[in-house]
């Protein structure tokens, strides 16, 4: 009976994680895994972001990889959690990652990464759950925890959602962790008929594991959580008012806010029968409901004329109409980050729609008691001229919270600075000027992040990211004229290598001054470049990248003058250009496969013609072993700078000196980029072939022929004895047949067979 009374509870549970509201851990238990050493979770940096550090270890998710992936617990590599020890990553020694969670981590939503809270991560996995035809449901999206010394995953999680696109955020107050996220489309009602809306909740997650469904607000048009503080339990939402005895809504909406520990229906007591047209008979359809645990920030509710028909109600910041706007606003939610939510506000005039401005207010604000959400639209806000552009818009706060600069990159081309001043941003109007000036003058621009007071982004390009950075604290005459080709400071843009990051993922994570992203290069596994000065400690400056630049830019070019036949005999310096490649990219040395290959290539050209010339000479191989220890007295001196790269010297003609492979391929991922670079740069192994394939075709024929006359002769001597055997044996039996007597056992009564005489 106990077992079935479990049982009962855990369908139970299923049932409701199959609407995104919870699923306890108690029902499903975790995955027994051997614990890795501990690490308590202090300090975390970078929480929400694909990479997450402690002060013990940096998190990350290793690689692309999508939710219709293996996702069998133990199977993935990529798209798996690892992690790196501090010390490890300091030491560039990055083979060292560990597996900690070996499922795929994968959101659609590239807001929401790792998040570490008392001693667990917590993250999203495509379901493993199989339909009833038998089909992995990995359309759906599972949010776990495992504990940080990867010991305890549970294998149920606490909460599914029907969507790997949905919009979360784990935070953390006073100790209990919970999920805040957007329900799109949710039905979730059983009286009347729900046709599905958007609604806010929040999971409070106890340190057992149980989780605990919380409807926030239902029926919000959007929500924004904080753009650069992903733990902030804050969120800001927008919802209509509905006009019910018009079975319509009105044309001004409201914003709200609310953190993710509240409970409270702050509309629980409220009379709505009071509201003409308003429904709680099933019988006559859908009914009707309001739930809401925010404040009221905003409210757009304008003076009742015929265009807008605004009435006063219940939902509203003065029920009876009282303290309305002159004209009725609408409110969209542009970004909420550094304690400041930005908005545009429009108002409906008699014949038209204002444009849109772009206006901000701080949480300080709408905290105060003497808070007006429609009074507060006057006094509040600096108002920003375009706010049609806005999601292009990177704001500086001064030391205060004060808006200082918005950083804007142009449609056009290129990165703006419009400071803020008395409140207000500069107009059109005034670009160009000392308060609206370029500091980016070309390429089509995206900001990645802004770390210590350096701008970094991406200049064009279609293959993803690539990585520049300038600083924007400057004035307009910092950007001016450009200086000579090596005079480069904080205000001249420099470009990163050439390193390109995939762009439709997490944005790059700048951790424990090493540039983390996830690159092409590497198969779409996690990358990192040191921006550390090589050898030291300090971050380097922009005339360091532009040196490192120089000489990184120099090598290929280095390694391909050894193809200037006038200088270098091709039949002497035989391939030499594709050896020199393949360990740059590679890092193996020539006893790893070069060796190996040279030998074959070679042997199997003397085969067919003693006379040919060699695949790989003896100087092709000279000049490699060069190549992997530069010296004063060789080829590559200006390379003799090195590194420790996976416990191993790296000198600066390898790849690996500049940028590395962080964490781990699979096994067929490596096979397969390791091969990429042979079948580009050097001679294919020569095939395995068969000793008959290998004979000239007179040797064929004549031991075919061989062959022949070897299996008659076998034939001979096995068939012809045994023949003559059969033969003998064959007469033997017919003559002992003629001596047996011949006697006749039919009746003939003129013969008595039982006579002496016969």
């Amino acid at each position: 009976m106990k077992k079935r009374f479990t049982k009962i509870i855990c369908v139970i549970a299923g049932l409701i994680a199959a609407l995104g509201i919870t699923l306890t851990a108690g029902c499903s238990g975790y995955y027994d895994r051997k614990p890795l050493a501990a690490d308590d979770g202090a300090n975390v940096v970078s929480n929400g972001g694909f990479a997450v550090a402690t002060d013990g270890y940096v998190y990350f998710i290793n690689g692309v990889e999508s939710n219709t992936a293996d996702n069998t617990f133990g199977s993935p590599v990529k798209g798996a959690i690892y992690r790196i020890a501090g010390d490890k990553f300091k030491a560039h020694d990055y083979s060292s990652a560990e597996c900690v969670v070996p499922l795929v981590a994968y959101s659609a939503d590239y807001d929401a990464g790792l998040f570490i809270y008392g001693g667990y991560i917590y993250y999203a996995t495509p379901s493993t759950d199989k339909s009833a035809a038998g089909q992995v449901q990995n359309d759906k999206l599972v949010l776990k925890r495992t504990s940080l010394d990867g010991s305890k995953t549970v294998k149920g999680g606490f909460a599914e959602f029907a969507s790997t696109s949905v919009k979360y955020r784990f935070t953390e107050i006073d100790g209990t962790v919970y999920l805040m996220y957007v329900a799109e489309k949710e039905t979730m009602f059983d009286e009347g008929e729900d046709k599905g809306v958007t609604n806010l909740h929040s999971v409070k997650i106890d340190k057992d594991g149980k989780a605990t469904d919380t409807l926030l607000a239902y029926n919000v048009e959007s929500v924004v959580f904080d753009k650069t503080d992903k733990t902030n339990p804050r969120a800001y939402y927008t919802m209509k008012v509905r006009d019910y005895s018009r079975d319509t809504d009105y044309e001004y909406n409201q914003i709200y806010t609310v953190r993710a520990d509240a409970t409270e229906d702050k509309f629980k007591d409220t009379d709505f029968s009071v509201i003409e047209g308003w429904n709680t008979d099933e019988e006559k359809g859908d009914v009707d409901r309001y739930i809401n645990c925010g404040d009221l920030v905003f409210d757009g509710i304008g003076k009742v004329n015929v265009l807008s028909g605004d009435v006063a109600t219940p939902f509203n910041y003065d029920p009876t109409g009282a303290t309305v706007n002159e004209l009725s606003l609408t409110y969209a939610l542009s970004s909420y980050e550094g304690g400041s939510l930005f908005y545009t506000k429009s108002a409906k005039l008699p014949t038209s729609t204002t444009n849109a401005s772009l206006y901000s207010v701080k949480d300080s604000e709408i905290s105060a008691q003497d808070w007006n959400p429609v009074t507060g639209n006057k006094l509040h806000g600096y108002i920003i001229i375009d706010g049609s552009a806005a999601d292009k818009y990177t704001y500086i706060f001064d030391a205060d919270g004060g808006l200082d600069k918005v950083i804007i990159a142009e449609s056009d081309g290129g990165i703006y600075v419009n400071k803020v001043e008395q409140g207000k941003m500069h107009g059109v109007d005034d670009k160009g000027s000392d308060g609206y000036y370029p500091i980016v003058k070309s390429g089509d621009c995206k900001v990645l992040f802004i770390d210590d007071g350096y701008l970094y982004y991406s200049a064009g390009g279609d293959s993803g990211y690539n990585f520049w950075r300038v600083d924007p604290t400057g004035a307009a005459d910092d950007y001016g004229v450009m200086p000579e080709e090596d005079e480069y400071d904080r205000f001249r843009p420099v470009q990163i290598l050439d390193l390109t990051g995939v762009s439709d993922w997490y944005k790059p994570e700048l951790i424990k001054g090493q540039l983390i992203f996830a690159s092409n290069t590497y198969s779409s596994y996690v990358t990192v470049f040191d921006l550390t000065v090589r050898g030291g400690t300090e971050v380097m400056d922009n005339a360091d990248i532009n040196a490192l630049n120089k000489k990184y830019d120099s090598i290929i070019k280095h390694i391909d003058t050894f193809g200037d036949t006038e200088k270098y005999d091709e039949k002497i310096y035989a391939n030499v250009v594709g050896a020199l490649k393949y360990a740059y990219y590679t890092g193996e040395s020539a006893d790893v496969y070069l060796d190996k290959l040279a030998k074959e290539c070679n042997d199997e050209a003397l085969k067919a013609d003693e006379d040919a010339d060699l695949i790989y000479t003896e100087e092709t191989l000279a000049e490699y072993a060069k190549f992997l220890a530069p010296a004063a007295d060789n080829e590559w001196k200006d390379y003799t700078d090195k590194v420790q790269v996976n416990g191993k010297d790296v000198y600066a003609n390898r790849r690996d000196y500049y940028f590395s492979l962080l964490g781990e391929m699979s096994e067929k991922d490596a096979e397969d980029y390791l091969n990429a670079f042979k079948s580009e740069n050097l001679k294919p192994m020569p095939e395995k072939v068969s000793w008959y394939n290998g004979l000239s075709k007179v040797e064929k024929v004549f031991f075919v022929l061989g062959m022949c006359l070897i299996g008659l002769g076998v034939i001979a001597a096995v068939v012809v004895p045994v023949t003559l055997t059969l033969v003998r044996k064959r007469r033997g039996t017919n003559l002992q047949r003629k001596r047996r007597i011949k006697v006749d056992t039919t009746d003939d009564k003129n013969i008595d067979v039982y006579s002496d005489d016969n």
